[in-house]
């Protein structure tokens, strides 16, 4: 039966396997191939740091001398133990599978006993792994991989496996000095870093409208105000003025003349006559500045999905830009585009690739007043099923957006961030936003910027290619069995 090694063989105790065959020393990890390289090359050098001869794809031999030719051999005649890194992708890569039944071949044509050892890593189910791991003890790594690496080496000594006087951090050390590109080194020069931080400049001047009926009253007759306001007791706090006020709640509204403040003098001071700290007076310009921004997108009819921190990431609908293309300037002057909508798909377990709706790029913003007024954009991708409306369960979004965006580096999120603001300000340097009184919020359409007197050369990561239709693939997971999802 299948168990977790942490109650199964570790509690006291004889050493649950004979002292092995001297014939064999090597610890053989197989994984996912690039999904898992991070996880596999850290579990090897650990194992190689603590005395153990290590084999794996990302690392090859650590603490020891090669002397097999091929894999089969390897796993046949050199292998101690046959580590295998269970997880969706290794469950179901003719690579990783043909490796585990080349172990378990091994293991019952030389009788070995506790070969294979599985590792659980995520949240893939026990009960979707391949039929023979099912059954066998496994160390899990999902929740913690100190306390994975703890059990596993735990295991390794009550089973007698022998250390190598070649492996140790030495050993470790070396093997990571060879993997050092010489030409990826800091340097000193100048680099400008590109932030998500866009400038904002504030209408001038904040009204307050006194309002001479009850706080109710003004709740229910503010509903629908064109203009971002926030209500304080019985006063409207906005920056539109009297004439755009008395236009919505009408000419015989029971309003007081309006006070004024410079917003600045307001956020830093307060209002002393309205009992509102510099806090909260803060807190209320923030709120108007996030109303002008997500009214502006609306105008724009911009799609809607709500997140789970209360924040909404906007979207363009498919087809609402030609070519669902996003034009903006690049970092050396020239015009080029961005996809920030397309075609989504879904590969079933037999392999066809079946349509699945549409993925759009997406950002959120977060007002920051403090200590300068900036906008702070934030990335997102969102998927609808018809162009228009969002995927309506969260489980469902967060599944689909882990799988599909794994080519999305720096770069692919940088340059539909710059594309996208670009397209709300149609061209322009600036997005101004009527709030009403004369007055607009401007809001800088090209990030911060910050110079680095450092920098460094990055690896040359494979992203997307964005001068061809971008459509991306969701690979079906074998929990998708008991999703109800449409």
């Amino acid at each position: 039966m299948r168990g977790d090694v942490d109650d199964q063989v570790l509690e006291g105790g004889p050493a649950v396997s004979a002292p092995p065959s001297p014939a064999r020393s090597v610890i053989f990890l197989s994984h996912a191939n690039p999904q898992q390289n991070t996880f596999a090359t850290w579990l090897a050098t650990q194992l190689a740091i603590a005395g153990y001869e290590v084999w794996c794809d990302t690392t090859k031999l650590l603490g020891g001398e090669r002397f097999w030719t091929d894999i089969e051999e390897a796993i046949d005649a050199h292998a101690i133990r046959f580590i295998f890194v269970s997880e969706l992708e290794s469950n179901r890569k003719a690579g990783c599978l043909r490796e585990l039944r080349l172990a378990f071949e091994a293991q019952e044509k030389h009788k070995l006993r506790d070969f294979v050892i599985p590792l659980k890593i995520d949240a893939f189910p026990f009960s979707a792994m391949q039929k023979p791991l099912a059954d066998l003890n496994i160390v899990r790594f999902d929740e913690n991989w100190s306390k994975g690496l703890a059990t596993l080496l735990k295991l390794f000594e009550r089973e007698n496996i022998p250390k190598s006087p070649l492996a140790g951090p030495a050993c470790v050390a070396e093997w990571y000095d060879r993997q050092l590109d010489r030409r990826r080194q800091v340097v000193v020069s100048d680099e400008v870093c590109h932030t998500n931080w866009f400038e904002l400049r504030l209408p001038k001047m904040a009204k307050f409208h006194p309002f001479a009926g009850s706080a109710e009253s003004l709740e229910k007759r503010a509903s629908g105000f064109p203009y971002p306001h926030r209500l304080h007791g019985t006063h409207l706090i906005t920056f539109a003025a009297e004439p755009e006020v008395m236009e919505h709640f009408g000419s015989d509204a029971p309003f007081k003349p309006a006070a004024s403040a410079k917003t600045e003098a307001f956020i830093e001071g307060g209002d002393k006559a309205l009992e509102i700290a510099p806090f909260d007076a803060a807190n209320i310009v923030t709120d108007l500045v996030r109303q002008a921004w997500e009214g502006a997108l609306t105008a724009r009819e911009l799609g809607t999905f709500e997140l789970a921190s209360g924040l909404a990431a906007r979207f363009f609908k498919n087809a609402q830009l030609e070519k669902n293309r996003a034009y903006y300037r690049a970092l050396r002057g020239r015009r080029a585009f961005r996809q920030v909508v397309g075609n989504k798909s879904k590969r079933t377990k037999e392999g066809e690739k079946v349509p699945d709706g549409f993925w759009h790029y997406a950002l959120s913003a977060s007002p920051q007043i403090l200590p300068f007024p900036r906008l702070v954009l934030r990335h997102h991708v969102i998927f609808t099923d018809d162009g228009i409306k969002p995927w309506s369960k969260p489980e469902r979004m967060h599944k689909a957006r882990r799988s599909v965006c794994k080519q999305w580096w720096n770069k692919e999120w940088r340059d539909r961030l710059f594309a996208f603001t670009a397209e709300l300000a149609k061209g322009g340097k600036t997005l101004a936003i009527n709030v009403g009184g004369g007055q607009e919020l401007a809001v800088t359409m090209a990030p911060m910027n910050f110079t680095s007197p450092w920098t460094y050369f990055e690896d040359a990561d494979d992203g997307l290619d964005e001068a061809r239709e971008i459509e991306l693939i969701e690979d079906t997971s074998p929990e998708d069995d008991d999703d109800e999802t449409p």
